[in-house]
């Protein structure tokens, strides 16, 4: 084989491999964000489905006129809680800013207070730390 003719079609491969990483890992998280997402009962510790939202949505992020979106969070028993959400730069991480609204009875504690988070997004995931570093509890973004 002749590595004259290998080089080009290697370079192509490069090219579309970088473009595809910075077309789809690029956006900014306020865009990756969007989306309804279930936990993953499998994935995590023992406790992130009965500590954690089943559901959870994000909606309604508007980045040109700067409006926080609206989220949503479903738990196992029945409860939940809603409000708005933003990004809080600390360092060089975005957190994840809730400020819930709406609840039930059960949360009725954090309404109108404002709650920081440790979600990661990642690829069509959010993540928590649950035990350590390698264990996160999972919510796997709906199609």
């Amino acid at each position: 084989v002749n590595s004259h003719s290998i080089l080009p079609k290697m370079k192509t491969v490069i090219y579309i491999l970088i473009f595809s990483i910075c077309f789809f890992g690029c956006k900014p998280m306020e865009e990756r964000i969007l989306g309804t997402y279930d936990i993953d009962p499998d994935r995590g510790c023992s406790n992130c489905v009965e500590n954690g939202p089943e559901l959870m949505v994000f909606e309604d992020w508007n980045i040109d006129d700067g409006s926080p979106g609206h989220y949503r969070f479903n738990y196992e028993n029945g409860e939940g809680h809603s409000g708005t959400y933003d990004f809080f730069q600390v360092d060089t991480i975005l957190k994840l800013m809730l400020y819930p609204d709406s609840t039930s009875f059960e949360y009725y504690g954090i309404l109108g207070t404002t709650q920081q988070t440790d979600y990661k997004v990642v690829g069509n995931k959010i993540k928590e730390n649950c035990d350590g570093l390698l264990k996160n509890c999972v919510w796997v973004k709906r199609d």
